[in-house]
């Protein structure tokens, strides 16, 4: 169990207007005695019910109240109160199979009251109680004594202490945790926290680790870097750099400062428990990172020049600065893709609208219905004046690459901050805005400088795709640069082309381009090369050959005819070119032959078959005309009407009278 920040000892300074906020973290050898009182303390304690566990004696093992909870709440690490099992205890008492039938102690608390009201009215005397209780403890072979305890078990005071490791923990073990935990609960209420970053030494610090040949990586690496492992562990961030001054006082010339901001769980959601450990942990890693953990002296990370949060508790905001004490007393942290190897990044999402735009969008490419776009997750960031904005996806197609990002509806100081970066990108004509109804009002003021799609609850692909053909339809000019005399020539070599490889062979995304590009390609020059959609471009002179082989295969079958299963199979061995052609394509390649008929008696019975010269069948199926059987006369059943009353002339008119006379 986790202790909160308003628990943790502190103090509080005031710092230039604003407020500051120092945690008490252990160093190493405080508290050493104390805690190892308080280990000993649990260790004596173990397998004893909770009500023998005073708590007021261990928190005076440690003497400050404070830092006692927080560090019986760490300790909750190593020992935890558990309950008994019920099979268990009933078996060790020598109870029947009726008492283990019950399963709780709720069963038994119920089996109890309805045998009080049962046989004494639901009420008992005080003189009446133990001699009540024994009988209905001989009932299940137990004592009185044992059946008050099987009443009160599953209550908190009969769990029993256990340790969940094999030994017991050190001081420092407890200690390390302590800071670590501390730490954590101050994140957990914090809404932003800002590292300052020397990216040449960042950078150098990460070429240390690899081979001296390996060159130094530039801002540009460093920023996918930082982005990379913010998205990895699912921690909302924003970038931006700032131009240092042209040489410092020692005449030195100074690198650009990166500024990284990682939003917490007050700014994102407010929920703090699973976002504060992931922001805790990247803040962790940010300040380890490239840090040799065998020097004893303490120093922080290579090229973080300065971190601090913004935390809040009690309604007041604080500033909590992480120097290089505090990155000594915590724990060492793994690299966050250690153990998640296996993933790949691209599926990790800032939302769960991204992610089910991505997975539509694949799904639709895998039947090219996305118009030839391809969808891109991991790209390159989009340096700004004073910043850094990193699009949620890139579209790309031949040499065109267009940015695509996802506007939320998070807190209002998000959607500030969105806006404000947008700003900075006007002009840009490769840069498309997904935008949700109800965030309309909200950034009605970038509307006009960007194509938006407007989306509810889910965002869909094809409005996406709608879009991007309106702005960035370029058919005109990729139909005004089709080299059409290599596209003869290279039809002519082949002799067929089928319609799925016509796309890439024309340049063209769609089904109406394709049909327009075959136009003109077939327009050129001499007219030996026809498009047929449905099948593909072929040479008339390679149509022919196929027809003779398929027609001459055909005629040896017994009445010209065959099944459908058969001619696909000779159809696909006589071109390499059609055997990886679909049966519909095929069935559109036999249509183009005047004397060969695909005759269809039902969706299972598909046959060709071999027209004469003058169109009919060779040989036509004969046809059997049933004989007559003579049948017995139908009955003529008629239907019986139940014949009409007639209404007497004397019927009386019925008046009704006056209810109120």
């Amino acid at each position: 169990m986790r202790f909160s920040l308003q628990d943790v000892k502190k103090s509080v300074q005031r710092r230039g207007g604003s407020l500051g906020v120092t945690l008490h973290f252990l160093r190493a050898g405080e508290l050493h005695d104390e805690i190892s009182r308080l280990i000993a303390y649990h260790e004596r304690l173990l397998g004893q019910p909770q009500r023998a566990f005073a708590m007021d004696e261990a928190r005076a093992y440690v003497g400050e109240y404070r830092m006692a909870n927080c560090l019986l709440a760490t300790l909750s690490h190593w020992y935890n109160w558990r309950q008994r099992e019920w099979n268990t205890v009933v078996s060790e008492l020598g109870g029947n199979e009726e008492l283990l039938q019950l399963a709780s102690s709720t069963q038994l608390r119920l089996a109890l009251y309805s045998y009080v009201n049962e046989l004494h009215h639901g009420f008992l005397r005080a003189q009446q109680r133990d001699q009540i209780l024994a009988e209905f403890a001989s009932r299940y072979a137990v004592s009185a004594q044992d059946l008050d305890y099987l009443l009160v078990l599953d209550s908190e005071g009969e769990a029993l202490l256990t340790r969940e490791a094999a030994s017991p923990p050190t001081a420092q073990d407890i200690a390390t945790l302590y800071n670590q935990w501390a730490f954590e609960a101050a994140l957990f209420n914090a809404s932003s926290v800002h590292f300052v970053i020397d990216y040449m030494a960042f950078s150098r610090a990460e070429s240390a680790q690899t081979s001296p040949l390996t060159p130094v990586a530039g801002i540009g690496a460093v920023i996918k870097r930082l982005c990379f492992l913010a998205r990895r562990l699912g921690v909302y961030y924003d970038l931006e750099y700032e131009q240092a001054p042209e040489s410092s006082l020692s005449g030195q010339t100074m690198s650009p400062l990166l500024n990284l901001t990682l939003y917490g769980p007050q700014e994102v959601t407010g929920a703090p428990q699973q976002y504060g450990l992931r922001l805790a942990r990247l803040c962790r890693f940010l300040l380890g990172y490239g840090q040799n953990t065998t020097r004893k002296k303490p120093q922080l990370a290579s090229g973080i020049v300065e971190a601090e949060a913004r935390i809040h508790f009690l309604q007041r905001a604080y500033t909590f600065a992480m120097d290089a004490r505090v990155l000594q007393l915590l724990p060492a942290v793994s690299e966050p893709q250690q153990g998640l190897a296996a993933v790949d990044p691209s599926l990790l999402f800032d939302s769960s609208i991204e992610q089910h735009f991505s997975e539509a969008f694949f799904s639709l490419a895998r039947n090219h219905g996305v118009d030839g776009w391809q969808l891109e997750r991991e790209q390159e960031p989009l340096l700004l004046d004073k910043g850094i904005f990193l699009p949620d996806f890139a579209l790309s197609r031949g040499k065109r690459r267009i940015y695509f990002e996802i506007l939320g509806f998070w807190t209002p100081a998000y959607r500030e901050r969105k806006v404000q970066k947008l700003h900075y990108l006007r002009g840009r004509k490769d840069l498309v805005l997904a935008i949700p109804l109800e965030a309309k009002e909200a950034f009605s003021s970038i509307v006009a400088d960007f194509p938006v799609v407007y989306y509810q609850s889910q965002l869909s692909v094809m409005d996406v795709l709608q879009v991007l053909q309106q702005q960035y339809d370029d058919f005109a000019e990729r139909l005004a640069h089709l080299a059409l005399p290599e596209i003869h020539q290279q039809v002519q070599e082949l002799g067929f082309v089928p319609e799925s490889q016509c796309y890439a062979l024309l340049n063209c995304y769609r089904r109406s381009e394709l049909q327009q590009a075959a136009t003109r390609v077939c327009a050129h020059g001499t007219s030996d090369i026809t498009f047929v959609a449905g099948l593909g471009m072929y040479h008339v002179r390679w149509l022919e050959q196929i027809q003779q082989h398929f027609q001459h295969w055909l005629e040896q079958k017994a009445g010209g005819r065959t099944v459908w299963s058969e001619a696909l199979h000779e159809l696909r061995r006589l071109d390499p070119a059609l055997q990886t052609c679909e049966d519909a394509t095929l069935e559109t390649l036999v249509g183009q032959w005047s004397r060969i008929s695909v005759q269809r008696a039902s969706i299972f019975e598909v046959t060709v078959e071999l027209l004469s010269p003058s169109g009919e069948l060779i040989a036509p199926p004969e046809l059997v005309e049933p004989a007559e059987v003579e049948q017995e006369p139908r009955k003529v059943v008629r239907e019986r009407r139940s014949p009409a009353k007639k209404r007497t002339a004397a019927s009386s008119e019925i008046v009704q009278g006056d209810l109120w006379g």
